[in-house]
């Protein structure tokens, strides 16, 4: 299910301290009964050996309880990194807000490449899509998502050519709605295939088209995956 790569100490700290600097994307998976994610978050300084703080804590969120275990997900370039952990006592800023605390890592952190944590990828279920081309609607399965791009498998054998524009609908399984422009960037026919022709697109959102949900879906799926991942 997807190579991953176990971390030395320094290669972590390397990591860790490149995810600062450019305030890379992280999330927080908190286990046991009634998990929930905390999503959007920021290394915010670590201190090898020791503990590793996050910012970014919605003033809406609950302060998780000392001593929850947490998966920790950060998403840097094509890479994703995710370890286990235990909560600390949280500690504010000088500007008052709260950090999250985490104890060191007693488990050699694990690195994937990003396009082994797609979601919707073909180990799960594809989900259903609307897809319009030149006024006409068509029925395809998404079979993998990320921020800026989908891979659909129609059943039909459709002409297309690279660079069209083409509308995408779908309901993903958390009620959130995709609906956006995409422009064709690959065309693949596979014949005596269900679904013979693949198509993979690039999201191409207009100035009122709002993806933050579609964006929150992602990082929800791949955190989860990546914890799949650990387990196996």
């Amino acid at each position: 299910m997807g190579h991953a790569s176990h971390l030395t100490a320094p290669v972590l700290e390397q990591f860790l301290l490149q995810a600062r600097l450019t305030k890379a994307v992280a999330s927080l998976r908190l286990q046991g009964a009634g998990s929930r994610l905390l999503g959007d978050l920021r290394i915010q300084t670590f201190r090898p050996g020791s503990t590793l703080e996050l910012s970014g804590l919605n003033a809406r969120d609950s302060v998780p309880s000392e001593g929850m275990p947490v998966t920790l997900t950060i998403l840097l370039g094509e890479e994703v990194l995710t370890l286990e952990s235990l909560l600390l006592p949280p500690i504010q800023d000088k500007a008052g807000n709260t950090l999250l605390r985490l104890d060191w890592p007693h488990e050699s952190a694990r690195l994937h490449h990003r396009r082994d944590v797609r979601v919707a990828a073909p180990d799960q279920s594809p989900l259903k899509v609307r897809v319009t081309l030149n006024s006409r609607q068509h029925d395809a399965l998404l079979m993998n998502l990320t921020e800026t791009g989908v891979g659909l498998a129609l059943d039909e054998t459709l002409m297309v050519d690279l660079h069209a524009t083409v509308g995408i609908d779908a309901e993903l399984p958390d009620g959130t709605l995709l609906r956006c422009p995409a422009e064709i960037r690959h065309v693949t026919y596979l014949e005596g295939q269900d679904f013979p022709t693949r198509l993979g697109l690039v999201l191409t959102p207009g100035p009122d088209t709002d993806l933050e949900s579609v964006h929150r879906f992602i990082q929800v799926r791949r955190t989860d995956r990546s914890q799949s991942f650990r387990r196996t």
